[in-house]
């Protein structure tokens, strides 16, 4: 089946992204060259690389092994070595913030050495099409640790998934969500590295090739980033193939392409690569893959722009959460109705066999006119409290949104703007809004063990002017010096930083956007508290 027999139907693609892709488009390391850099972070030499390299190959246990094997076994090396290196050093001291983030220092070194690769501008074209993807695709599934693809879709937090046991994460809509089977630099404890990671993994498999059943069943999926001879490929397709029978893999025949990068082609070149399987009732099968070759994926991009998908991915996502948040909590109500609870009324106290139960799409500022505030988007309320700019309405807000809909689940968010307009009386109304302010009476009620371990090493100041040129770099310190010296600061002064620094909130990955939130609503509770 082509590229453009896919195009003109009506099911989109999951995409399978591999590393293929990030060192197109960031000049990332492969896997080899990552595990050099984290050698030569150590002192050691390339040819101290080679040298470890041979004797683990030169093994006779391991004279058949593949490369991925063989990097998997030099990375378990390393890990050993580096991490008793760096205690013995001082670079505990120089990387305080790796103790902080209890995290295992190889493993944060790897991502260390992904931090900050950027888009060469030459691949700008290309990026800006890929981006215009963003509602043609189902989800994607990556083994990729950087934050690329987040950041070019501006995923929000809840819809990146790191890991495999997030890939049955209750949350998940299977709807443009990314997951990082492989780990993230955002979660480098989970970073899949070392053969031991790796054999892990592999004993967990099915439950990938299951959850990427539901993913296929009605959508064709696309790799992108890897060789027709990846092992991830033949790994993934071998234990999808396990799962189905003989009958089921017939119905998926046409549902697998791969662009394979061709360098210097410029047109796109089909071929039909056949995959021998066995399904798990024993029936041997060819499985046939469309490959893809070229170095032209501009075309492959635009020729998927063509997909057009019977509904926004977006407004159908957020139409599925609403639904199941309603199941949710009609099951946990323990009501008789069939619906208990709509994000806009209570619909418990719908009694007649007969009456209707609707569920409103439309406007969002007509709806929050005509139905209430609970489907407010928390970015309103962010910057509302920065730029008190959204005519918002404390009592309902209160009532409406955090009492019925914000504070379901734990999270941190800025309250207290709104509830100094708010009576007693209404308070008492609203006892998860109570429980809230209740365990939070103080700067370090807002913030987690590793953040309040870390301000013993921030420098003091009185304006954010002496905040140090080398906190200014990166973020994170950024906003620790904030958090340190917030009663000494100018209140005015934090809000210009905060409103400076929430211009960019959509372009920042979900770790960024989280402690964004966390400062903003530390900054509301001593404003308006």
């Amino acid at each position: 089946m082509s590229l453009e027999n896919l195009t003109a139907g009506n099911k989109l693609p999951v995409l399978f992204i591999g590393s293929g892709f990030s060192r197109r488009y960031l000049n990332a390391p492969d896997w080899q060259t990552l595990l050099i850099k984290v050698y030569m972070f150590m002192g050691k030499s390339e040819n101290d690389f080679k040298k470890l390299s041979l004797k683990i190959r030169n093994k006779p246990e391991n004279k058949d092994i593949s490369n991925g094997e063989a990097n998997g076994l030099i990375a378990e090396e390393i890990e050993n070595e580096f991490n008793e290196w760096f205690y013995s050093e001082q670079l505990s001291e120089e990387f305080d913030t790796w103790l902080d983030e209890d995290i295992n220092p190889f493993r944060r070194c790897v991502a260390f050495m992904l931090e900050g690769l950027s888009i060469p501008k030459e691949m700008t074209e290309e990026i800006k099409a890929f981006k215009e993807l963003k509602n043609k695709i189902m989800s994607i599934v990556t083994t990729n640790y950087d934050g690329l693809i987040e950041s070019l879709f501006s995923l929000p937090e809840e819809s990146v998934f790191v890991g495999q046991p997030q890939l049955f994460n209750p949350d998940s809509m299977e709807l443009g969500e990314l997951y990082k089977i492989h780990g993230s630099i955002t979660h480098s404890k989970d970073i899949i590295i070392t053969r031991s990671d790796y054999n892990n993994f592999k004993e967990t498999a099915k439950l990938f090739s299951a959850k990427l059943l539901t993913l296929i069943t009605e959508n064709p999926v696309i790799f992108i980033g890897y060789s027709v001879d990846d092992p991830n490929i033949q790994q993934t397709l071998t234990d999808l193939v396990n799962c189905l029978s003989h009958k089921q893999l017939e119905q998926l025949k046409d549902h697998f392409y791969l662009i394979e990068h061709d360098k210097g082609r410029e047109d796109l070149l089909e071929r039909e690569y056949l995959f021998k399987a066995i399904s798990y009732d024993k029936h041997q099968t060819v499985f046939p893959i469309t490959v893809i070759s070229t170095d032209n994926y501009l075309k492959v991009y635009k020729q998927l722009s063509n997909l057009t998908p019977a509904m926004n991915i977006s407004t159908v996502k957020r139409v599925k959460r609403i639904l199941k948040d309603i199941i949710v909590d009609s099951v946990e109500t323990k009501e008789k109705a069939d619906i208990s609870t709509i994000l806009i009324d209570d619909v418990s106290k719908l009694n007649d066999d007969d009456q209707k139960f609707a569920v409103a799409i439309g406007d969002v500022k007509e709806i929050h006119q005509t139905y209430g505030y609970n489907l407010r988007p928390i970015e309103d309320i962010l910057e509302d409290v920065l730029f008190n700019n959204k005519g918002i309405d404390s009592e309902r807000i209160v009532k409406e949104t955090y009492e019925g809909s914000y504070l379901k689940v734990k999270r941190i968010l800025p309250i207290h703007k709104y509830l100094k307009d708010v009576s007693k009386e209404i308070l008492d109304e609203c006892p998860r809004v109570k429980e809230y302010v209740d365990k939070r009476n103080a700067k370090n009620d807002y913030l987690n063990k590793n953040l309040i371990n870390s301000l013993d090493h921030v420098t003091e100041g009185t304006s954010i002017n002496d905040m140090p040129q080398a906190y200014k770099e990166h973020y994170r310190k950024k906003y620790l010096y904030v958090i340190k010296n917030i009663d000494n600061l100018d209140l005015d002064e934090v809000k210009k930083f905060l409103q400076e620094e929430y211009k960019h909130y959509v372009t920042y990955n979900p770790n960024h956007q989280s402690d964004l939130r966390r400062l903003i609503s530390l900054y509301d509770f001593y404003k308006y508290s």
